[in-house]
């Protein structure tokens, strides 16, 4: 059976990007618990970093996932900028990690193809933390600006939308 490591960014004392009255640990533990919902109700075990307003450090998430065995590590982030000019969705997965590229790929066309979103910031490799220290493929997902106010309608307003979408980017990945 699939399993699925969903990483809700932030948490605690460590609110992530605040804008237009949200803070980024709320918005992704939503979109997370909806997306675990969705991957359960298709046969998915799910396992989460945290299911509430708790701070744990990346490298915590990381061994997290590892313990657990999980096939995929999907991390959840809202991003920001000092003006309001910056939107649009990207996802980064590890330099070097062919299947983390793939997976990144699909989640990442998955969110723009379902239209809840009209600027693609594409997909990208970094040396993020979660994405260096897990063992399974591993993408994290900025889904958008908390600072745009487009955006943030978004963040706001989209989040079963954006549930499904990395629902499917998953699906796709894994033929499910």
């Amino acid at each position: 059976m699939l399993k699925v490591f969903l990483d809700a960014g932030h948490g605690g004392h460590d609110p992530g990007a605040l804008g237009d009255g949200m803070r980024e640990k709320d918005i992704a533990l939503s979109v997370v618990l909806k997306t675990g919902y969705i991957l359960k109700e298709h046969g998915v075990q799910v396992e989460y970093s945290r299911i509430d307003d708790i701070y744990l450090s990346p490298a915590d998430r990381a061994i997290k996932a590892n313990r657990l065995d999980a096939d995929l590590f999907i991390s959840v982030h809202c991003n920001a900028f000092t003006t309001e000019l910056a939107k649009g969705i990207e996802t980064f997965s590890y330099i070097g990690s062919v299947k983390g590229a793939k997976l990144s790929e699909d989640i990442q066309d998955s969110i723009i193809s379902s239209g809840a979103y009209t600027l693609d910031r594409g997909t990208k490799t970094s040396n993020f933390a979660v994405l260096r220290l897990t063992n399974m493929p591993a993408v994290l997902i900025e889904l958008g600006f908390i600072t745009n106010g487009q955006d943030a309608y978004i963040l706001k307003n989209r989040q079963d939308d954006l549930a499904l979408s990395i629902f499917r980017g998953i699906a796709n990945f894994v033929n499910l």
